[in-house]
């Protein structure tokens, strides 16, 4: 047991360190391919150089995306996870959200509805609440090839409910077991779920974000061709 408790905390480091040298390189490559497109915009009108530099900054995003993920992820099993709670306005949370996803929106031609009311309010840490809706409205759009993405809210006795239902390719009865294990996706093929842009840490860490903020994250419903609700 002592053994096995020592490679996993030598794991545990090694992640967080790896991670923290790896942002550093990968936040440089970002910021050179943003400059290049910006001043260099003789060489840009070129296709195929304006592509590698597309292609580049895409590539240099993800793995910025997957660094934050283990970081995150090393933080949480921790218990190093910072939590700063207050008062907050729900619409304003989701909205700052859906202005960050307006133009996966836009790509995507579906329809995002969002009709949470204005007065709500609850506690919870802003950056973690955006994070995990981020994750949570992001999937939703991602797997949602036509039709919509809704949001809804309403106040229980001491707590907030919140709905997020798409009329995406749905989770099939046997996969949905997996949905908040870690480095799992739910998808039984490359037509449920694309495998090939995340860590399969996603809704992992969004529910224990959700749990340390005294909330619960889990899947309401969900069938294959129909969506999900979350």
């Amino acid at each position: 047991v002592t053994e096995s408790k020592v490679l996993e905390r030598s794991r545990d480091e090694f992640f967080s360190i790896a991670s923290h040298e790896l942002r550093t390189p990968l936040t440089a490559i970002r910021g050179n391919m943003s400059i290049i497109q910006d001043h260099y915009t003789e060489q840009m009108k070129d296709t195929d150089f304006n592509e590698m530099i597309h292609d580049t900054e895409d590539a240099s995003l993800r793995l910025i995306g997957i660094v934050n993920d283990f970081l995150d992820l090393s933080r949480l099993e921790q218990g190093r996870m910072v939590y700063k709670i207050e008062r907050l306005n729900l619409k304003e949370v989701i909205d700052s959200v859906g202005r960050e996803l307006e133009s996966i929106i836009a790509e995507k031609h579906i329809t995002y509805i969002d009709n949470i009311a204005g007065n709500i309010t609850i506690s919870a840490d802003v950056n973690k609440l955006k994070q995990v809706f981020f994750n949570i409205v992001g999937n939703s759009i991602k797997f949602t090839e036509n039709g919509s993405v809704t949001l809804t809210a309403e106040g229980k006795d001491d707590y907030v409910e919140v709905l997020i239902a798409d009329t995406g390719l749905g989770i099939a009865a046997a996969n949905q077991p997996l949905l908040f294990r870690k480095f799992q996706q739910a998808g039984s093929s490359l037509l449920t779920r694309d495998a090939t842009k995340g860590t399969g840490l996603g809704l992992y860490i969004s529910r224990l974000l959700v749990e340390a903020m005294g909330g619960k994250l889990e899947l309401v419903s969900s069938k294959e061709g129909e969506g999900s609700i979350f």
